[in-house]
């Protein structure tokens, strides 16, 4: 049986947990980092698909779908990976059903920022 996407977890705290033995003792905080690059690299995804719907698109809406798939599910980060998958696998990524789903990828994005901030503010501590 496979979860659909309401019924995921938006991030599963262990996955980053699993990260903190790549740490190097005196370096920046691994994790820390990770959240960073993840925060910097979803807008940009968003951006190539809104661009990639509107001029339809379909590899690059896809191949953008497919990164934030991936990078949310290395983060665990499983709605977004979830949804993200849904719109990859779409017949027409580029139709109205695309766009719906990115704008649930966007609404769901906002509950992971704050939970990725907050963990990113104990481990700055």
């Amino acid at each position: 049986m496979s979860l659909t996407p309401t019924q995921l977890t938006t991030v599963d705290l262990a996955v980053l947990k699993s990260y903190e033995d790549a740490q190097i003792e005196g370096e920046p905080d691994f994790v820390v980092e990770l959240i960073d690059l993840y925060l910097e690299e979803v807008p940009r995804l968003f951006d190539s698909i809104h661009t990639a719907i509107r001029n339809n698109d379909r590899t690059t809406a896809k191949r953008a779908a497919h990164s934030l798939r991936g990078s949310s599910g290395n983060l665990g980060v499983l709605q977004v990976a979830a949804i993200a998958d849904e719109l990859e696998h779409l017949e027409d990524p580029c139709g109205t059903s695309a766009t719906q789903l990115l704008r649930s990828l966007e609404t769901e994005f906002q509950r992971v920022k704050e939970i990725l901030d907050e963990e990113r503010r104990k481990r700055s501590r």
